[in-house]
């Protein structure tokens, strides 16, 4: 009997704890309506005779051609048909879901109605509120992909909050806009993973669950006229996915967004909470209606649905057959065949044209555009980014495994060249120790920067679809975020490598010196920066990249002095070179540079000492002689360092250009 009680008070308490969420929900949408956008322009989105279809090469091996002579198998590009006559409209304050079975193209449809496929290979009409689609309409469109794309190392609140301060309405403060970011939270119940962080497969972060719904709170929070989701509750549980699509019901009806959402196997009772219907199989439409009204239609062609079972899994149970789905669709081109492109079915279906619409004509047949570009300025689309770049390239540039290795390097070098005394024997140690400070940091700065951009390629190519920010902005803000964090591994290496190991006791000397590495780590990271933003691919950005920096080390000039004849040149297309070149010039270009003649016995068998070489014995080398020695006096020091300068500065331009031509080419 208690045990009855007990649970009587648990349901009794999970209810209420409902109902008062459910309350505080629909008091946060409603104190949201006056400002919305949407709710004073609303937004109708109409398609019809949509075709898509892609290019495939088609390959025939030579074997194959031999084997099948009398065939005409010939090598050359196919066109495949993805989506055909793909027709209907998405009405303000109702919700449009687009069924069918894996592969039928419902997510090509998104991406079209999004804009987000480019022009090659489209066929079609999609309007809103009758216009095209612009570059300025984009940003009222919202797209909430499948795969929940963040940055793994920010926490839920810091990614909604930099959404919010580029996307929202510059008139807005900070404080308004972090306010928004709250109640989003609050209505989304991600108010107790705020504070965590998003994670990824390899990083512990947030449950799959709540990246679902943090990702449909950053489109949410810029107040979209419309918002397209591609499987919005893939990944949550029964209770979730209803709470979920209630929520988006009520934004639908009360600030009279349009809603557009992909789904596969919806439970019966998210099933019910749909408007309208499209159900899709084959690239080819089988119904487009009211959604009640799916029932009977499939009734009266003789596919009875009973009355206890979820008319979602009836339907997918129908189009999984392939002899029953063929009839579907060869029904519906049969109902459609006075109306080719599906343009009157859209007509019927869309309220802008209807007579009981009590908006006016000037806002049913408004364009749907914007006076700024942007939300943001320039200056503040760098400033926020910057913070935000910096705040996920720290986690993994200094990460603990980085600051140990340059530790541990460290240390290995101080132990091997600990005090080189100044004298004959040690001068090729003290060139070691030169060069491989040099080449250490140049190689670790490339590759690591290597998988910049085409890691980050998925994020930025989800944040300009969405009109966050100028590709400029976010290019200067890498750099800006990421300069501090690349230099500070070379800097806590060359402090205490440069006097433990007994280089030049000179401040002067030890600052330019320092100064070198760094700027030779910085023109090694946009070679990096170039190799990633030119391929885009991880692996063969890493591959061009080692190819160059082995390349740069052989003819940098300390492996080989002397390159064969004709071969000469090729020496100054090394970076390695001009930061070796300069490192060396500091480092023995000065009047405290002498070294001890080599006393008898303290040179290898066969080698000569430099002292003897003239006509007077010399009881002291200059470092003249072995900068002349090592072959590295061709060119001054500051030509050296103007040019090392140069490329570090072209390199990085070069990089942006040719990440500005991939970015273009992927939205074709």
């Amino acid at each position: 009997m208690e045990q009855i009680e007990n649970d009587q008070i648990v349901t009794a308490t999970e209810i209420d704890s409902t109902s008062k969420r459910t309350a505080k929900r629909a008091e946060l949408i409603q104190s949201t309506e006056k400002g919305s956008t949407s709710a004073k322009n609303p937004v109708y989105v109409e398609w019809h005779g949509i075709n898509y279809s892609i290019s495939e090469e088609h390959k025939v091996s030579w074997w194959n051609k031999i084997r099948n002579s009398d065939s005409k198998l010939e090598s050359g590009k196919q066109v495949r048909k993805i989506i055909e006559n793909i027709h209907g409209c998405a009405n303000p304050g109702e919700v449009l879901a687009i069924m069918g079975p894996s592969g039928c193209g419902k997510t090509t449809l998104l991406n079209l109605l999004g804009d987000r496929v480019g022009k090659k290979g489209v066929q079609g009409t999609i309007t809103l509120n009758g216009h095209k689609i612009t570059k300025k309409s984009k940003r009222f469109v919202a797209y909430c992909t499948q795969d929940d794309i963040f940055y793994p190392h920010l926490t839920v609140k810091e990614t909604l909050g930099y959404t919010a301060r580029l996307r929202l309405p510059r008139e807005l403060s900070r404080h308004d806009k972090l306010k928004q970011v709250e109640n989003t939270m609050a209505l989304l119940n991600l108010t107790k993973c705020a504070d965590t962080i998003i994670g990824d497969q390899a990083i512990r972060g947030i449950s799959g669950g709540e990246r679902k719904r943090t990702n449909i709170a950053s489109e949410l929070l810029t107040d979209p006229s419309v918002i397209l989701l591609d499987e919005p509750t893939s990944g949550l549980d029964s209770s979730l996915a209803l709470e979920l699509t209630k929520i988006l019901k009520e934004f639908a009806v009360k600030q009279k967004k349009t809603i557009i959402m992909v789904i596969h196997q919806p439970s019966s009772q998210v099933f019910e909470s749909f408007d309208k219907l499209m159900l899709m199989a084959d690239g080819n439409m089988v119904y487009f209606g009211e959604r009640a009204g799916v029932v009977d239609y499939l009734d009266d062609l003789g596919y009875k649905c009973h009355s206890n079972f979820n008319p979602a899994d009836y339907i997918l149970e129908l189009l999984n057959d392939n002899t029953i789905k063929q009839k579907l669709i060869n029904a519906y081109a049969h109902n459609i065949r006075d109306d080719p492109t599906g343009k009157q079915v859209v007509e019927k279906h869309s309220r802008r044209t209807r007579t009981d619409n009590q908006l006016s004509d000037t806002i049913l047949n408004a364009p749907v555009t914007s006076e700024r570009r942007w939300e943001a300025t320039f200056l503040q689309q760098v400033s926020i980014l910057t913070e935000r770049t910096f705040k996920q390239s720290r986690k993994i540039i200094l990460s603990r495994v980085n600051i140990f290795q340059t530790v541990a390097v460290t240390v290995v070098c101080i132990i091997v060249w600990l005090k080189i005394p100044f004298a004959e024997p040690n001068v090729f140690d003290r060139v070691g120790n030169i060069f491989f400070c040099s080449v250490f940091w140049s190689f670790t700065a490339m590759i690591g920067s290597v998988a910049s951009f085409p890691t980050d390629l998925v994020m930025l190519s989800k944040e300009r679809q969405s009109r966050s920010y100028r590709l400029l902005s976010y290019y200067l803000s890498k750099q800006f975020a990421e300069l501090p964090l690349v230099i500070f591994n070379p800097i806590l290496y060359t402090i205490p490598v440069y006097w433990a190991t007994n280089l030049l006791p000179d401040f002067g000397r030890f600052v330019a010196y320092l100064i070198v590495i760094i700027l030779s780590t910085l023109t090694a990271q946009s070679f990096g920066y170039l190799a990633g933003a030119t391929v885009l691919n991880v692996h063969k950005s890493i591959s061009i990249s080692m190819v160059f920096i082995l390349a740069s080390m052989l003819l940098g000039g300390y492996y080989i002095k002397y390159l064969p004849f004709g071969l000469y040149w090729l020496r100054y297309i090394s970076f390695v070179k001009y930061s070796y070149s300069l490192l060396v010039q500091i480092q023995f270009d000065s009047p405290k540079a002498q070294f001890r003649c080599a006393r008898p016995g303290e040179l290898p068998a066969g080698q000569s000492s430099i002292c003897e070489t003239g006509d007077v014995p010399l009881t002291s080398i200059s470092g003249s002689s072995i900068i002349e020695n090592e072959g590295l006096n061709d060119l001054p020091w500051y030509i050296n360092l103007i040019i090392l300068l140069g490329i570090c500065i072209v390199g990085r331009v070069l990089a942006y250009y040719s990440l500005r031509r991939n970015s273009r080419r992927s939205k074709e």
